[in-house]
């Protein structure tokens, strides 16, 4: 049999035929002779070569941080915005796309998986597989928010998830296209897999991920991420359990001072996180550059800056979601900034602002601390037995002392929507708002008197890629499309 060594997954690629040692034409830096693969830096390599490729402003760099938030009330569009004009109106063909982006690094990772089990199991080995591990299955976990619905939350009994695809692909001489074509797998399979590949991760990489966090893997990642996954799938007891083991064992804490801009400055919650080089730099298609400009300092006299320099600033901070704050004790408000732009009033968010020091230089938290004490709160929350309620609201309460608020004082049926209240305003801006709402079966809100979207409607899940659907006939779009 013929491998197809690549970081395309096999499944989109056309009938094309290869020799046993070459690539795919695919542009990447990426992609390693067979050979360099079986070995442990080979394995290495490529592994490391997945949060490159993670980093892209077209995946985890930018759009889906940005988009999710686009897609809810979170986010607004500044005036003459050149980006994100066509998902801000939610228009059914311009939903969140990353099946591409995912599906290259789960084939680059397949590809380590294979090596390394045919290596000497060596602690450098089994982390390394406790990595690809737990990288598999965060991009798992975005396919499946993206493509379909939540098990508990399921439109019309349609089940179907995105195809699960564990191993390298094989060609035996054949039509590739025919080989290659998969079916969708349902939501539960899909779902119990990232779950069982995150907890094999962190059982791998315990005691044995020494100096990888937060830039790369670690076993505490692994729990956190477990923690919001158990979230998602409402295992409410196994959300408060991972999150325990991760706010009990972690060295990384809740952010304490009164600058709150410095977790993202400092990383000072970060449990995993994207870390760019100064050539990495994504200059004006990074996070900075669409949710404004450089700042020169410059106020006038009711405080607002004047938007302009480096930056596209295509995002805007809708006004109701300002009035959320408690404005002179929330430190989360000073992250925001006053701007006009084009003669309009409005407001920008500096959690990404280049804080390196050079413009478009942002590391990126995908796991931070707060979220994990969030998402512990709010499965309590649900449990709602009287112990679980008291320790939900030790738990919320410990988050806003630390953003300088006061303990909150709404009864216990107003426990939970105070946890959801303060979870949009601590993760704001960070990729989660649509997601939040979609896993709990909400209607998703909209900023700026944009109509509410119902859960049910069909362009809460993104079509899947019309190129794939040409390729791979066994594949069905979701409905609506």
């Amino acid at each position: 049999m013929k491998r197809i060594n690549t970081l395309i997954i096999a499944l989109f690629i056309a009938v094309v035929s290869v020799s046993c040692d070459s690539l795919l034409d695919i542009d990447t830096k990426h992609a390693l002779p067979q050979e360099k693969i079986q070995s442990v830096e080979g394995c290495r390599a490529l592994i490391v070569g997945t949060y490159d490729l993670m980093q892209s402003p077209t995946y985890l760099g930018r759009d889906l941080i940005v988009e999710p938030e686009i897609l809810a009330d979170n986010l607004g569009l500044s005036p003459n915005a050149s980006r994100y004009t066509n998902l801000y109106q939610f228009q059914p063909n311009y939903q969140i796309d990353i099946w591409t982006s995912a599906y290259e690094i789960i084939s680059a990772l397949n590809e380590a998986l294979a090596s390394l089990e045919k290596l000497e199991q060596t602690d450098a080995v089994t982390a390394l597989k406790g990595e690809a591990l737990f990288l598999r299955a965060y991009n798992y976990f975005y396919l499946a928010n993206v493509y379909a619905r939540t098990p508990k939350h399921l439109v019309g009994n349609f089940d179907l998830c995105v195809p699960l695809v564990l191993e390298p692909f094989y060609n035996d001489g054949g039509n590739i296209a025919e080989q290659a074509s998969v079916e969708r797998n349902n939501v539960d399979v899909v779902w119990n897999k990232i779950i069982t590949d995150l907890n094999d991760a962190f059982s791998l990489l315990n005691g044995n991920d020494s100096g990888l966090a937060p830039e790369r893997a670690s076993a505490i990642a692994a729990k956190a991420f477990l923690s919001r996954v158990y979230l998602y799938h409402e295992d409410w007891d196994d959300a408060v359990n991972a999150a325990t083991y991760v706010l009990t064992n972690s060295k990384v804490k809740i952010y304490k001072g009164n600058t709150y801009t410095d977790i993202f400055k400092k990383d000072s919650e970060s449990l995993f996180e994207l870390v760019y080089a100064e050539s990495e730099n994504l200059a004006s298609s990074g996070l900075h550059s669409i949710y404004g400009t450089v700042d020169d300092g410059k106020r006038d006299a009711d405080g607002f800056g004047n938007g302009i320099g480096a930056g596209d600033g295509n995002c805007a901070v809708p006004d109701a979601f300002v009035d959320l704050f408690d404005q002179t004790k929330d430190i989360r408000f000073g992250a925001l900034r006053k701007v006009m732009r084009s003669g309009v009033k409005m407001w920008w968010s500096t959690k990404f602002n280049s804080w390196k020091g050079t413009f478009g230089m942002d590391n990126i938290p995908l796991i931070r601390i707060s979220e994990v004490l969030l998402n512990r709160a709010e499965a309590y929350a649900h449990l709602a037995d009287n112990t679980s309620l008291i320790n939900a609201r030790t738990d919320i309460d410990e988050l806003r002392k630390n953003r300088g608020l006061d303990p909150t004082d709404v009864p216990n049926s107003g426990l939970l929507d105070e946890i959801l209240l303060q979870r949009r305003i601590e993760l704001a801006f960070e990729g989660h708002r649509f997601f939040d709402l979609k896993r709990l079966g909400k209607d998703i809100l909209r900023s700026n008197s944009l109509p509410t979207v119902e859960y049910s409607d069909y362009r809460v899940v993104s079509p899947l890629p019309t190129k794939e659907l040409d390729v791979n006939k066994k594949l069905k779009n979701n409905p609506g499309y």
